[in-house]
Parts: C-alpha cells; sequence; structure tokens
C-alpha cells in the first residue's frame, strides 16, 4: 500500500510539474495526504500556510471538515490542526485571528491558541465561499449561492452588496479602497465605500480565487484547474491548466517574500507553489 501511495505521488508530481507553460517553475508539491484542499492561505507572522481541507461535498454538514498547517516549504506540519468543521473554504487572517467560510457559518479561530473561538451563522446563508478583510477591518465574506457579500459586524453577518451584478460571485480580494469580486465571467471592482462597481477584467469562467503580486498585477483562478495573470491595460495571460489531468486550481494565495502562488488542486489533495518567470 505504501509503495502505491508512493507511486500515485509521483505521477501527480510529474503531471503537475509539466502541466504549467513555461511561464511558470514549480517549487514545490506537498505529499497528497490532504484531503480535498480548498483554500490556503499565508501567515506571515507564524511562518506557515493554513489549507482548509472540504473532506467529502462542498456541500455537506458533516463536521468532518479540518484546517492543515504547513510549512513554507510545504511540509504538512499538522494535517488536523483545527477539526469539527463542515466543508471549510475561504479564509483571510487578521490580528492573530483566522476566519474560515463553513457552508452558512463563518468560523472564528484564534491562531495562537489553535481553538475555535465563535461560529457566527446566517439564516439565509447559502454557499459560503471565499473571504476577505478590508482596510478598515471589515470581514466580508461571499455567499455562491445567493449573488450576496456579507460582512461581519457586531457578531452577526448582515448583507453588504446584494446584486444580480454579482451572480455566481466567488473569490474575494481587498484592496485599500476597493474590493475586488470574482463572478462567473468577470472580476468587478466594488468600491468600499459607495459600492458602486464597475468591471475590472472579462474573464471565460467563474474566478475562484484572486491574489495581488503587490507590483500592480493580479494572479487569479478557475476551480476547473486554470489560472491566469492580469495587469490593468493589459490582456489576461494564461500562466496554468491542468484540466486535461484532471487537476483542480482552486482558492489560491500568494507569498510576496517568495514570489510563489500557492494552488490547492482540490480532488489532486495537494498543494503546488508555483513562481511565475
Amino acid at each position: 500500500m505504501k509503495m502505491m501511495n508512493r507511486l500515485i505521488y509521483l505521477i501527480t508530481l510529474c503531471a503537475l510539474c509539466t502541466a504549467a507553460n513555461a511561464q511558470l517553475s514549480q517549487s514545490w508539491v506537498t505529499e497528497a495526504k490532504l484531503e480535498v484542499p480548498e483554500s490556503v492561505k499565508y501567515y506571515e507572522e507564524g511562518q506557515c500556510i493554513f489549507v482548509s481541507n472540504i473532506v467529502g461535498s462542498p456541500a455537506n454538514k458533516d463536521g468532518v471538515g479540518f484546517i492543515s498547517k504547513l510549512s513554507l516549504k510545504g511540509e504538512v506540519m499538522h494535517l488536523k490542526w483545527i477539526e469539527g468543521l463542515d466543508a471549510p473554504k475561504g479564509m483571510a487572517i487578521n490580528d492573530g485571528i483566522l476566519y474560515v467560510s463553513n457552508i452558512n457559518e463563518l468560523v472564528i479561530i484564534d491562531i495562537e491558541q489553535a481553538k475555535i473561538v465563535k461560529r457566527i451563522p446566517h439564516v439565509d446563508a447559502s454557499f459560503l465561499n471565499d473571504v476577505t478583510i478590508t482596510h478598515n477591518n471589515e470581514v466580508l465574506v461571499s455567499d455562491s449561492g445567493n449573488a450576496c457579500i456579507y460582512v461581519l459586524n457586531d457578531n452577526k453577518l448582515e448583507v453588504w452588496l446584494q446584486s444580480e451584478a454579482i451572480k455566481g460571485v466567488n473569490g474575494l480580494f481587498a484592496e485599500e479602497d476597493y474590493v475586488l469580486v470574482g463572478t462567473n465571467n468577470r472580476i468587478l471592482k466594488v468600491e468600499v465605500a459607495s459600492k458602486t462597481h464597475e468591471v475590472f477584467v472579462e474573464t471565460t469562467g467563474q474566478v475562484d480565487g484572486i491574489e495581488s503580486d503587490g507590483k500592480g498585477g493580479y494572479y487569479y483562478s478557475y476551480w476547473e484547474g486554470e489560472m491566469y495573470y492580469f495587469k490593468p491595460s493589459h490582456d489576461p495571460v494564461k500562466l496554468l491548466d491542468t484540466q486535461a489531468d484532471n487537476i483542480q486550481s482552486a482558492d489560491i494565495a500568494y507569498n510576496p517574500h517568495t514570489g510563489e502562488v500557492l494552488v490547492p488542486t482540490f480532488f489532486a489533495n495537494q498543494v503546488v507553489a508555483y513562481i511565475k518567470d
């Protein structure tokens, strides 16, 4: 069995190495110990990476989901660092607190204590997905099932924006005065103060993860296995396409110190780190 697992790991690793075109180099890949990894989050203060593991169906309230903790080189430091979740997805960190979406609730985790300290449900939440934090320290959560973004306010989730314009909303990324919102076929730029929005970039699929490189450019991913790089006034450039190998690219993260884009592969049960050449 160990030999078989090793063989599967090496085959997957080879596929991942060859899937990216010449514009990407692979830094590392985890062993296939994860269980449907949906989102990754780089944590600078702790010099580690968190991974949300759905374990099964993305909509099942089964209590088997968990958060893993990785080293910056992709070693699994603690596979089930936090347990007792359902289908955890997007994550955001602020002041030592990890916020995790969990189908119809926002889960609040104290990182130092490695403990869930609060669960904040919303009766109308359908499919909570990504999480981001604005420069005003507002915690925003996308609801892909309700074309809605909630904000955490006084220990409650309240509607921040609900509109047909954000139908299929998934990926979120907060800048100083606006939030980039991934939908079914575009990324919108939504002003924090006024909630007015405009098209930031037209896309060819539903945007799962959005990350800035800190140099005016953005990476964004499609769950099916594609990742792009975009700079305003330029056409998006496809960097990764692993669809033929049935390897997904869900909610990505970025390490600004190494320039690595961290890609959770969902059913392939690994996280892969790439650097753009």
